[in-house]
């Protein structure tokens, strides 16, 4: 089987999308398919990454946070004859053009990640794009029932839509070792350091818990173009002894850091995080999780008062209240650990995201 995957970037760039492509194509190589990945890149290139052969094209412009060229699209025409499935992961605007332009002869399955939210003023148009790249697509799916309900677009996919939550490969994670010497309580933040991942809404939250004296303490793993305004902000705040910035990690230590934590905080802001992997490596971990009700899958992911709280989003004092309450309550917190990594077990292995792949493509 010869399977193109299509998405706007690929490893080593960072991000929950770029994540999924890899897990699939690596998955796909592993079981003996051909497996090509098309995605934007520094400058026109061509390699084999493991198993996988990498066809990167350099952009002319960006739209948003999208990538845009007429390369793109005649790379996709030349690999598009070449496949028996095709694998778009949207948004990805040049993706469902050159879809719409050269693939209608092809098998196409849709991986839905959220709707598009920016520029606001393309937003018409972009959203009449994917609806009728819906068309040709012979299945659409969808991490979460909770995103295909409030997505602008997918209510259009119909009996298309299939719901494949996001996996983890959740063995690696569940036996993390608990660091029990930590003089803090201590929370754990990890994701790209953008906009809508709510990183001052807990820096707010960390600073009111200090200024009532609670003994609480954050790491916050990652990088991105807020870096140094969050650095800023804690040092203007005077939070150097209780908040540690991380760069990225190789993955055992990532993995090990979830052992420093006694919770987990995904603040997100906007639609714009439609998921959360790191909220599932957190779960399988055994931390409980705070997160944020957006009407996307985190709050799925997250079941409030099982697994976590999930609060308001942009609300520093609700954030605050949440991080206190797991504080004080050890019994509540240790329950909601133990249930978050069972439902990581039940529901977020990658092994079931494989398998609902593989009964799509082939």
């Amino acid at each position: 089987m010869k399977i193109l995957l299509v998405n706007k970037a690929y490893y080593p760039h960072i991000g929950g999308v770029e994540t999924v492509v890899r897990q699939l194509a690596t998955h796909m190589a592993i079981c003996g398919h051909e497996a090509r990945v098309l995605c934007f890149g520094e400058r026109d290139d061509t390699e084999e990454l493991e198993g996988v052969r990498l066809c990167r094209v350099a952009p002319a412009a960006r739209i948003g946070s999208a990538p845009v060229g007429f390369g793109f699209i005649r790379r996709f025409s030349e690999l598009s004859a070449w496949a028996d499935v095709i694998n778009i992961h949207s948004p990805n605007p040049m993706g469902e053009l050159a879809a719409l332009l050269y693939g209608t002869n092809k098998k196409i399955i849709c991986t839905y990640h959220g709707d598009a939210q920016r520029p606001e003023f393309l937003l018409p148009g972009y959203d009449l794009l994917v609806r009728r790249f819906f068309g040709v697509c012979a299945a659409v799916a969808v991490s979460s029932p909770k995103l295909a309900a409030s997505s602008r677009v997918l209510p259009s996919a119909g009996s298309k839509i299939i719901i494949i939550p996001i996996g983890i490969p959740v063995e690696k994670y569940k036996n993390t070792n608990k660091d029990d010497r930590k003089n803090a309580f201590t929370v754990m933040f990890a994701g790209r350091l953008v906009y809508y991942k709510g990183i001052f809404v807990l820096l707010e939250a960390l600073l009111r818990l200090k200024n009532e004296g609670k003994n609480t303490s954050a790491f916050l793993i990652g990088s991105g173009p807020l870096e140094a305004k969050i650095k800023n902000f804690v040092i203007d705040n005077q939070l150097e002894n209780c908040v540690t910035i991380l760069p990225p990690q190789a993955p055992e230590i990532y993995r090990a850091m979830f052992g420093r934590a006694d919770c987990f905080a995904f603040p997100s802001t906007h639609r714009t995080e439609a998921y959360g992997i790191a909220l599932l490596e957190a779960m399988a971990s055994a931390l409980p999780v705070i997160s944020t009700e957006l009407g996307t899958g985190t709050s799925w992911i997250n079941e409030n008062g099982r697994t976590g709280l999930v609060i308001p989003p942009g609300d520093a004092n609700a954030l605050a209240d949440a991080i206190k309450f797991l504080f004080l309550n050890t019994l509540a917190r240790e329950k909601m650990g133990a249930s978050a990594a069972e439902r990581a077990r039940e529901l977020f292995d990658e092994k079931t995201m494989f398998k609902a792949y593989d009964d799509l493509f082939l």
